[in-house]
């Protein structure tokens, strides 16, 4: 059944060009009816989809959704029919070996359908913000969905990690704007500045930060992108990190045969000289030890045991943590400098020599690491008093949402007056430069919202999904709609749109123009 089923796939892929001939084929094998019309179909909408130019953004996105669909669809099947199937033999293993290959060779077909060889090809060296990006990081799935081995996936993660943080240093030295994430170690900790991986990342009081995170933690970094090469950190979490060898149990220790030293009446054999002919000793009398001399050495004894001694435990290790920033909270018992939790008892040292103990003042800790996890404080010193009541903030993101009062743009939440300047028409997921002041308490008022338009173009088709006031979604495509979009037809759940906007940097679109097709009347038949 097998191998007929590859030759059939074989001869076919390259045939069918239509829904008719799809039905025709299907219709001359029953039996593997069931089996060939949902590959073939797949096979038939994806040759509808592709094209020899780079596809629009919305169109890879939707391409790259169905691509892993199938994927986890073939999986789920494939172990479903292992989880049926009784203790496997011989032949039923190798047909399972062809079976698995032609599902991998299938869906790698399905792979350049959807995205074209040229296009794959052309995405290795794009960046974050690049067209072409969406593609490179779909291949990368692809490859980790189809590499069982454990050991080969581990190399393949840590590939990729070094190639996130390949692309997290091109970022900053083209002084791109975009957001990214990649993995690695804690490298430093100092005041604002922390190296991640070798990538140098700025920290701010804003930056959320999850998990236990000191010098040598495996960390996932997201970071915002600034236009003077700067990666400020959005969010830093804790992450488990994959290892390459899977841990090896430890040998249970046997018991060693040992040998007493006891005085015994038996006769001693003695060792001659290996110049004399050996001397046969008399016959050894069994005694629960036995014992035996070299001359000229000396004895040498040792003592058996079949109990096996537990080894001492090596006392618990000191480990000491360094770190800088600026202090945020200060109560009796916990202090919290850079995000970090520290505690204070009576034997912790603050040095207030060179400025006072405040919040917003910098600090360098010098800590121990307890039982729990937590932070002891050893040393704190004041480098650095706190700043002026206002300090000049600038910085970019996406706009979440806005009201009259304030804005929440990226990670930060800026409030609006009467002096605030606001140049553009705000919209969710449009970019947005921001000038500000930071009060002592951390709160940004904002001096100046400059709102960017995105420029790229996209116009797609798909069936309406959901409408809402403020946003549509087409075909899995989430559409925003503003005062400035034209709506043509009546909209309806169910319907087919043709969607005209603008990209944006979220992958969402600004809808510019959306033409919703009349549904078809059937015509009344005579009665």
């Amino acid at each position: 059944m097998t191998d007929r089923l590859e030759a059939i796939l074989d001869e076919w892929l390259n045939e069918i060009d239509s829904e008719e001939s799809l039905e025709a084929r299907v219709a001359q094998q029953p039996a593997l009816a069931k089996d060939l019309e949902p590959l073939l179909r797949l096979v038939l909408q994806l040759k509808s989809l592709r094209q020899e130019q780079v596809p629009p953004p919305a169109a890879l996105q939707k391409g790259r959704q169905r691509l892993l669909s199938e994927v986890v669809r073939l999986k789920e099947a494939e172990a479903a029919k292992r989880r049926t199937r009784p203790l496997p033999v011989w032949p039923s293993l190798q047909s399972l070996m062809r079976r698995s290959t032609v599902t991998i060779v299938l869906v790698a077909l399905l792979l350049s359908a959807v995205l074209g060889v040229g296009t794959v090809a052309a995405s290795a060296k794009s960046l974050p913000g690049d067209p072409l990006y969406a593609v490179k990081r779909a291949a990368e799935e692809f490859q980790l969905l189809i590499t069982f081995d454990r050991q080969a996936k581990a190399q393949l993660v840590q590939q990729l990690d070094e190639r996130r943080r390949e692309e997290a240093k091109a970022i900053a030295g083209s002084q791109r704007i975009a957001e990214l994430s990649f993995r690695g170690h804690v490298d430093r900790i100092e005041d604002a500045h922390w190296t991640v991986g070798g990538v140098v990342i700025r920290v701010s009081a804003e930056t959320a930060l999850e998990g236990d995170i000191a010098l040598g933690t495996f960390v996932r970094v997201h970071v915002r992108s600034l236009s003077d090469g700067t990666l400020l950190a959005v969010r830093i979490a804790a992450e488990p990190e994959a290892v390459l060898t899977e841990p090896i149990p430890s040998p249970t220790p046997k018991p060693t045969a040992t040998f007493t030293s006891t005085p015994s009446k038996t006769p001693i054999p003695t060792e001659s000289p290996p110049a004399q002919a050996p001397v046969q000793p008399p016959p050894l009398v069994p005694t629960p030890t036995s014992s035996r001399t070299s001359t000229p050495k000396p004895t040498v004894t040792q003592t058996a045991t079949a109990t096996a001694i537990p080894p001492t435990a090596a006392p618990p290790r000191e480990v000491k943590v360094r770190f800088k920033g600026r202090i945020e909270a200060i109560t009796a018992a916990i202090w919290t400098v850079g995000g970090q939790m520290v505690k204070v008892n009576a034997q912790t040292r603050i040095d207030e020599s060179s400025a006072r103990a405040a919040v917003g003042a910098i600090a360098s800790v010098i800590a121990t690491r307890q039982e729990d996890g937590s932070l002891l404080a050893l040393e704190i010193t004041i480098e650095q008093a706190e700043p002026p009541a206002e300090q000049p903030f600038e910085f970019q993101g996406l706009i979440d949402s806005w009201s009259s009062t304030q804005w929440v743009i990226g990670s930060y939440t800026v409030i609006i007056t009467a002096d605030t300047r606001i140049e553009g028409t705000p919209q969710k997921g449009l970019l947005a430069e921001v000038k500000a002041l930071r009060q002592a308490d951390g709160t940004l008022i904002a001096k100046q919202i400059v709102i960017q338009l995105p420029q790229e173009e996209v116009q797609f088709e798909g069936v309406i999904q959901s409408i809402s006031s403020t946003e549509w979604v087409v075909e899995g495509v989430i559409v925003r709609i503003d005062a400035q979009t034209v709506i043509e037809g009546t909209p309806a759940v169910g319907q087919t749109a043709e969607v005209q906007g603008l990209l944006l940097p979220d992958g969402a679109v600004l809808g510019r123009r959306i033409i919703v097709q009349a549904s078809a009347t059937p015509t009344p038949t005579p009665a």
